[in-house]
């Protein structure tokens, strides 16, 4: 059993978010780590240029590389200046 199997984890870090067709972004990300009825979801926010962070909020799938190396699926729900809000949308590889 994990340690966020009973509480959401908080996550932050830098990392690189992308999509097919688009340039890598640098961001600052934060975001809620928590156990669901059907595993392991996420949700947070992206700090990053809004100029490279539109196109990618344009497309249905992203991925979101942490500082660790590991991965994440995303998808941008939301984008607001240099804030865009995200959701995992796939299996969450251990962290």
């Amino acid at each position: 059993m994990s340690e966020f199997e009973d509480h959401p984890h908080t996550i932050t870090g830098r990392g690189l978010v992308s999509a097919e067709g688009c340039e890598a972004v640098r961001v600052r990300y934060r975001f809620v780590l928590e156990q669901g009825p059907q595993g392991r979801f996420a949700h947070g926010t992206l700090i990053g240029r809004h100029a490279g962070l539109r196109p990618i909020w344009m497309e249905p799938d992203a991925v979101l590389r942490l500082k660790t190396g590991r991965t994440l699926p995303i998808s941008l729900t939301d984008l607001v200046d240099d804030v865009a809000e995200f959701e995992t949308v796939g299996p969450i590889p251990p962290l």
